[in-house]
């Protein structure tokens, strides 16, 4: 009996002591998987911190390149931009946080052509600008080209020719397009012109909306010739393979090279004009319409330099003559007409005069505009538009810059004789409806008709240089 007991005894002891080890052992497992999960969590943790850091490196790496994209931008609209001394902001959202760039520019030792442009892009926390997250800076180096000369310089409105009007002695760039009616043309079989056409005048309609204007697809050709138009010359129209409707409206003349069908021209800014600081430099301010500065019948008027003549519609007509010394603004609008006659003064030497207008400009009858002895003569600009800022716009796009392009801000017609002046339509349309010479003509649209011929005999500058990146190199931060 008591053998049993014992071999009772021993068994219950054995099933404890096998049942105590299981509890050790599940409690040595269950510490290890604690411990392997706090680790793979503190690995998850760091590695997501690390891969978290990166992704802020990476946007504030971006938002230095696109500091740089910008200025770029911002050069090849005017050579004498600063940068971005103020933090401007790239984005701006949960996921990335908010982004922001500063730039500065500086002459390149050695190269009067060079820039060197610092951007640096920050990257703060969202909502909370004053936890950075990550900071990067890059330096490119840049040289300018200078861009080239032209007689005629479109925006996306382009070139409309009609009637029997021809266009001679002239070199073109039209950024839009070129559509020619009736008998007119461009350039002669003897002196053919070089005529370049970006085709930038898309998206098309009535509301093309802000990517207005944009380059067209190559289905949109952007040179229109009717059966008795023609252009004798070198030819460079992106997306144009069509020479006409007979196959032969483009012709290369005596000399040029017709159409180069697959010729890519690029937009090029028009003619840029800081008309802010001529404002702001008036000495003298004065009426136009009566006293010194106005002419009925006949006389002479001296017009100094930096004058402003006030009045909403100013005429220097008659058989007046009007000396003009310098850059004269008129805020309204400028007419000139009769018989008047409108020189320049010696004591300018190669120097143009800007005649400033923040109206519209209307040249007719048999006005006659006289270079002086450097064969100098004057720029006229107008600066009115249709758009909501009107007259003291400094920037114009989308939409709006399609609507403005052809509101005709200047004219000249009649036979107005004007070799040497240029006329600038700056946000808007210049109309030449009658015959003779003219220096150089630019505006967002040109649209010429009548039937005489117009003779080009100025060049003029789009106003900007084109800025290229020739090195590229981070900075640590």
């Amino acid at each position: 009996m008591n053998k049993i007991i014992l071999k009772k005894i021993i068994a219950l002891d054995k099933k404890q002591t096998e049942g105590g080890w299981f509890l050790v052992t599940v409690l040595v497992i269950t510490l290890f998987l604690t411990t392997l999960g706090l680790a793979i969590m503190a690995f998850a943790t760091t590695n997501y911190q690390v891969s978290r850091q990166q992704l802020y490196i990476q946007n504030a790496q971006l938002t230095a390149e696109a500091g740089i994209e910008q200025t770029i931008a911002q050069l090849n609209q005017n050579s004498s931009f600063a940068g971005y001394p103020s933090a401007t902001e790239f984005f701006d959202n949960s996921t990335q946080g908010y982004g922001a760039f500063t730039t500065t520019i500086a002459s390149m030792s050695g190269n009067p052509n060079g820039k060197v442009i610092t951007s640096t892009g920050k990257v703060y926390n969202y909502n909370d600008t004053t936890q950075l997250m990550a900071s990067y800076a890059v330096q490119v180096t840049t040289v300018g080209t200078s861009a080239s000369g032209y007689s005629v310089i479109t925006g996306p409105g382009g070139l409309i020719l009609s009637g029997s009007g021809a266009v001679t002695n002239s070199t073109l760039y039209v950024n839009g397009y070129i559509n020619m009616s009736g008998g007119s043309s461009i350039g002669t079989q003897s002196s053919p012109s070089t005529v370049y056409v970006a085709d930038d005048w898309c998206p098309q309609g009535s509301n093309p909306g802000s990517t207005f204007p944009s380059v067209c697809s190559s289905s949109v050709q952007p040179i229109t010739l009717g059966y008795s138009t023609y252009i004798y010359g070198s030819v460079c129209a992106t997306n144009q393979t069509s020479k006409g409707p007979n196959g032969n409206e483009i012709q290369p003349g005596n000399g040029g090279q017709g159409l180069e069908v697959g010729c890519t021209a690029n937009p090029i800014s028009p003619p840029y004009y800081d008309w802010q600081t001529q404002e702001s430099s008036v000495t003298t301010v004065a009426s136009g319409t009566s006293g010194q500065y106005a002419c009925s019948g006949s006389g002479t008027v001296t017009i100094p330099a930096n004058t402003e003549l006030t009045g909403s519609n100013i005429t220097w007509g008659n058989s007046c003559n009007y000396d003009i010394l310098g850059n004269v603004y008129i805020p309204g609008n400028l007419t000139i007409n009769g018989a008047s006659q409108v020189s320049v003064s010696n004591s300018l030497g190669s120097t143009m005069p800007v005649v400033l207008v923040g109206g519209t400009i209307n040249v007719d009858g048999s006005a006659t505009i006289l270079e002086n002895s450097d064969k100098t003569g004057i720029d006229f600009i107008s600066i009115d538009s249709n758009a909501p800022c009107d007259s003291s716009c400094t920037s114009i796009t989308g939409t709006d810059l399609y609507n403005t392009m052809t509101f005709q801000t200047v004219k000249v017609g009649g036979a107005a004789q004007v070799q040497g002046s240029i006329f600038d339509a700056y946000w808007g349309e210049v109309t030449l409806d009658g015959s003779g010479i003219i220096g150089g003509a630019a505006g967002q649209t040109i649209n010429m008709s009548g039937a005489g011929t117009i003779t080009f005999g100025t060049e003029l500058d789009s106003g900007s240089t084109t800025w290229t990146i020739t090195s590229y190199e981070p900075i640590a931060q």
